[in-house]
């Protein structure tokens, strides 16, 4: 990106200070010229052994040693470090390395609230954002010596459609951070409400005023970045799965844990905290079974697993109208609203399927709808997934100040309409409406 900053490994045969003064004088002239030019220069002279010795103190040399290109120089040398860094910093540190991505991207994830939906988000840290691409192609690189996404297509660990769509939301997420640079003149990844507006513009979206203009534009932005974030947390959990998969099966694991339970009911099994479908036709064989997945996440409280997710997004098709007006599908969605308490983490399992959206049209209006005002921090689907959250959230808490209402919850005789009238309390604003009231 424009003002991004330019990482260069000057690579010597010999410990950094024992280079020649000769090699020092050329190594000072490229910096120098980078420099005058205006570029922000991060560099380090190192041998082969000195790059390792960093690599194994520091996980952001690591990941950045693991993005090195030969520029220029000695291919032989550069292919001696590639080799020795791939042995001693991936293969024998693999199990550290991996639980360390893991760790760095939750962290950063809930410093950005653990959604993509934020009013005025950071494009490179937030959810979604380019550092969750870079994350997985690490992992990827460590976990399946790939260096292109299109590789787990072949092994059918992502989908075509999932590559493309994260490769357009790369793509996509590169020209907005561009356009922050170029308009800041400096290095900027936050997507502020001003800058919103001027980006829209400069991408040439076509609605006469400016605010229609943004909330077009910012609702592109969050379905690429709702994108990038599920398939790249897809893909971390995969990876995980399949850790813990290979240490169940070991000795060690064997005489140290108790073999998972699994339990088999209407078409599914879980295994570990996860559902999975016993065979692939589950739905075609019983569309209203779609429906009574999430029931029985509810109940047994269970997440989706990858390939359960996968296999909901391929037959979405089968929540037409018949489905919806189906008297057995919707007792079933009551039951699951009736679960006063434990309603929102099963709605949140729906929405990132896109199960909500097709079975209620009218919440899928507000997917990623953007609001600028200032009682809605998030888009529209998102706000009202939070609003549950809390809802949910009064069972349980016990501060004085919540009292009151937690009481009222207690005494909802009727908690589906309660629930339902919050899932539907912003959908007017797909219409234009501002107003809860109009709405």
């Amino acid at each position: 990106n424009p003002h991004s900053d330019i990482d260069l490994l000057f690579l010597v045969p010999v410990s950094a200070d024992k280079i020649p003064p000769g090699s020092k004088e050329a190594i000072e002239s490229i910096l120098y010229v980078l420099w005058d030019i205006g570029f922000q220069v991060g560099h380090a002279v190192r041998s082969i052994a000195e790059c390792i010795a960093e690599a194994t103190l520091d996980q952001q040399s690591k990941t950045a040693m693991m993005d090195t290109r030969l520029v220029a120089g000695d291919e032989k040398l550069y292919n001696d470090y590639r080799t020795l860094f791939e042995k001693e910093c991936i293969q024998k540190k693999q199990k550290e390395f991996l639980e360390l991505r893991r760790q760095d991207q939750r962290t950063r994830h809930n410093r950005y609230w653990k959604t993509p939906y934020l009013q005025e988000p950071n494009v490179k840290e937030s959810c979604g954002g380019l550092r969750d691409y870079h994350n997985i192609m690490w992992v990827s690189q460590v976990k399946r010596g790939i260096t292109d996404l299109k590789d787990l297509v072949m092994e059918k660990s992502l989908t075509p459609t999932a590559y493309r769509e994260i490769s357009d939301a790369y793509d996509f997420l590169h020209r907005v951070r561009n356009e922050l640079h170029y308009e800041t003149g400096k290095e900027n990844d936050i997507l502020t409400l001003r800058l919103q507006g001027i980006v829209a513009t400069t991408f040439n979206y076509p609605q006469k005023s400016i605010l229609r203009r943004t909330e077009a534009f910012m609702r592109d932005y969050y379905t690429h970045t709702r994108h990038l974030w599920q398939h790249t947390t897809s893909l971390m959990e995969i990876y995980q799965i399949e850790e813990e998969q290979a240490a169940a099966s070991g000795l060690r694991s064997f005489l140290s844990f108790r073999k998972s339970k699994i339990e088999e009911f209407d078409g599914f099994t879980a295994r570990d905290g996860r559902i999975y479908a016993i065979a692939n036709d589950v739905f075609t064989s019983d569309p209203n079974r779609m429906m009574r997945l999430f029931q029985h996440c509810q109940v047994r409280t269970l997440k989706l697993s990858p390939p359960m997710r996968k296999l909901v997004k391929e037959h979405l098709d089968l929540v037409d109208k018949d489905f919806r007006y189906d008297k057995r599908n919707r007792d079933t969605f009551q039951a699951i609203l009736e679960r006063k308490g434990d309603v929102a983490r099963t709605l949140r399992l729906m929405h990132r399927v896109g199960f909500l959206g097709k079975f209620l049209p009218e919440f899928d209006a507000m997917d990623c709808l953007v609001q600028h005002e200032f009682f809605h921090r998030y888009t529209a689907d998102e706000h009202t997934l939070r609003c549950i959250d809390q809802l949910d959230a009064l069972l349980v808490d016990e501060a004085p100040r919540s009292e009151f209402y937690r009481r009222l919850l207690l005494d909802v005789s009727d908690p589906y309409a309660l629930y339902l009238a919050v899932i539907m309390h912003d959908t007017g604003r797909a219409e234009n409406v501002r107003e809860h009231i109009d709405g």
